[in-house]
């Protein structure tokens, strides 16, 4: 261990779990709350006749002895049955993500990208402007590496022995259950409906799972007598693995598979179980590891755009092992992010372990144990001619995939959240929702459906909820900025009510109170034979076709960007991070899409932004920038 890690091990009172029992559930809001709440959200999309035609039906659906009600009782007692949280327990798993069919890569899973390293060589990231060609590891990507398997062995030491002071907010405690998910812990392809390899906490395997040329190795974490090895000891293991695939016989890129349809994938992997008993012996090293370290032969360089969508997809989905809930791959420049399979654990924490994880440099002279006694070991697929005809078919499917993602990085640095508290005099969180719903008006002309994550981590083994970002308030604030005869006090009051209305919708949902995971929970109780026009009339589904899915991550200080997909075609997925003195979006649509265009949409964040400022200093006075943090 670390002196840091045993500095910050001095430092805790609370232990990591310590709130746990405390926690309340999560409630099952009332049919009239929730239902009132969804009709608010519609006001912005339909005119008057048909939102009283939606009227009517919620008054049938909630009225005494209605289905509504009887789905309410029925929605109580799965609730009763629960252990933890009726959502979770019950469908949250399977019904967001497992049942899902479409590849993991793009469609599912997210990257956090991380800042580079201080101590990074100048000449790797200047010399033909960090690109390196695709062959030649190096000296730098190995030490970095390194570094990072020994931070994050660190971080999981800190949960494992409750020494990570547990997460709270000004009013409450938070769940700390997703943390136990994150390490060991693996999707399996299933026809139909994926699963999660059983992981216990903590998580037992004390290897990492290294993949470099499509081959696999695994790289011991722990020495015999059970203290973690120094980066100097990960260094020369490193060095050892890059020496053998650089003169080894590749086997096929079996991890290619990963990035299927999860039905293809599940064919394929029963038959490489059918083909050899080492096949079984293989996929349990990999799905057992604590997380996976992909080393990349080479370097995408500096253009921001190039080296995230790498660490998005990969080069043709190469070099991965998408169903690792932590996957983080190393340029040969020493670039890195993390990859994450979104089902066990929603990607805050995840980027919570990466800040933590970069917030100490590699060293150029990482010292070694000398505790160091085996070598890595290289794992191996016996595979047959259905392998190799699914593997070709498998890139065949994920070439267009990853060809169609238009995935952008946008760092805009004339403000922050400084500027946002003190001269907007606005929630952060608002402010850039607001950003993003001008942008997209100035784009396309029109408000749409936005979901935007919510947490529910005050309730025991809570996840999240959809804020409904649009509202009345919104549209009058976007179509306000637009206009020239407002004045700029008049357009700076239509921001306040629509960070407010915003805010007050992201307490409610924090509060257990959205609308629609109870809606969700409803619809799913209905038996065979039961139905009712609240939810088969279009509006309904219409409502949930989030043409702008969006998620905040906090401050990320330590990171460079992150992203995930657009859930529909023609729409956006939009994550971003509120610093200080920097505000980071990481934007994905279709090329394939005639609507969207990530390129135009950035530029009208920029200028969103911009036009935000100035009505905000016309009204609050002139910002004074502040020093960067």
């Amino acid at each position: 261990m670390s002196k840091k890690v045993e500095l910050e091990k001095g430092k805790r009172e609370f232990k990591t779990f310590s709130n746990q029992h405390r926690l309340p559930r999560l409630p099952i809001p009332s049919l009239e709350e929730s239902t009132t709440r969804y009709l608010n959200s519609l006001r912005p999309l339909l005119s008057s006749e048909e939102l009283a035609r939606i009227k009517q039906h919620v008054k049938d659906f909630i009225r005494p002895g209605g289905i509504g009600q009887i789905l309410q009782q029925r929605l109580i007692d799965v609730d009763r049955i629960s252990p933890y949280n009726w959502l979770d327990d019950a469908w949250w798993m399977k019904k967001a993500y497992h049942e899902w069919r479409v590849p993991l890569v793009v469609n599912s899973n997210w990257y956090i990208a991380f800042i580079d390293d201080p101590n990074t060589p100048k000449e790797y990231l200047t010399h033909n402007n960090g690109v390196h060609p695709k062959g030649q590891f190096s000296e730098w990507q190995i030490k970095r590496a390194a570094h990072i398997i020994g931070r994050m062995l660190d971080f999981k030491e800190l949960v494992d022995t409750e020494t990570l002071p547990p997460d709270v907010t000004r009013s409450y405690p938070l769940c700390m259950y997703q943390y136990t998910r994150c390490y060991g812990v693996t999707r399996i392809p299933k026809p139909g409906s994926d699963e999660l390899v059983y992981t216990p906490h903590p998580a037992p395997a004390r290897y990492i799972l290294v993949i470099a040329k499509n081959q696999f190795y695994v790289l011991d974490g722990y020495g015999k007598n059970g203290q973690r090895y120094s980066d100097g000891d990960f260094e020369i293991q490193l060095r050892q693995i890059v020496d053998d695939v650089l003169k080894a016989k590749h086997d096929p890129p079996v991890g290619v598979l990963t990035a299927d349809d999860r039905d293809f994938w599940a064919v394929a992997r029963e038959n490489l179980l059918k083909v050899s008993p080492q096949n079984r012996q293989t996929l349990t090293f990999i799905e057992n590891a604590l997380f996976a370290i992909s080393l990349d032969d080479y370097s995408t360089g500096v253009d921001l755009d190039k080296f995230i969508r790498n660490m998005f997809h990969g080069m043709n989905a190469h070099n991965r092992w998408f169903d690792k809930a932590l996957s983080i791959s190393v340029e040969s420049s020493g670039r890195g992010a993390l990859n994450g399979e979104h089902s066990p654990c929603d990607a805050l924490i995840p980027s919570i372990i990466v800040d933590w994880v970069m917030s100490e440099s590699a060293t150029l002279n990482a010292p070694t144990s000398g505790r160091l006694t085996a070598a890595p070991r290289r794992i191996r697929f016996v595979t047959d001619e259905q392998t190799l005809k699914d593997i070709a078919e498998a890139e065949k499917r994920i070439g267009p995939i990853i060809a169609d993602s238009d995935a952008v990085i946008l760092q805009f640095s004339e403000y922050g959240t400084h500027f946002i508290k003190k001269i907007a005099k606005c929630s952060p969180d608002a402010y850039m929702q607001m950003a993003i719903q001008l942008a997209y008006f100035k784009t396309h002309k029109k408000v749409v459906p936005t979901y935007e994550t919510g947490s529910t981590r005050q309730f025991l083994h809570g996840r999240t909820g959809t804020i409904r970002t649009l509202s009345v308030e919104s549209k009058s604030f976007v179509e306000g900025m637009e206009s020239e005869s407002l004045t700029a006090q008049e357009k700076y009051n239509l921001l306040q009510a629509a960070t407010k209305a915003h805010s007050d919708y992201t307490r409610d949902v924090s509060d257990g109170k959205g609308c629609d995971r109870h809606l969700l929970g409803l619809r799913l109780l209905l038996r065979e034979g039961e139905s009712h026009p609240f939810f088969t009339e279009p509006i309904f589904a219409k409502s949930q076709e989030w043409l702008l899915s969006t998620s905040g991550l906090g401050a990320g200080n330590r990171l460079s960007g992150s992203g995930f997909g657009c859930v529909f075609p023609n729409g956006y997925g939009i994550n971003y991070l509120t610093g200080d003195n920097l505000l980071k979006f990481g934007i994905e649509s279709k090329y394939s899409s005639t609507e969207t265009d990530s390129n135009a949409l950035r530029q009208n964040i920029v200028n969103a932004l911009k036009e935000m400022r100035d009505i905000c200093e016309q009204v609050n006075g002139i910002y004074e920038k502040e020093s960067r943090l």
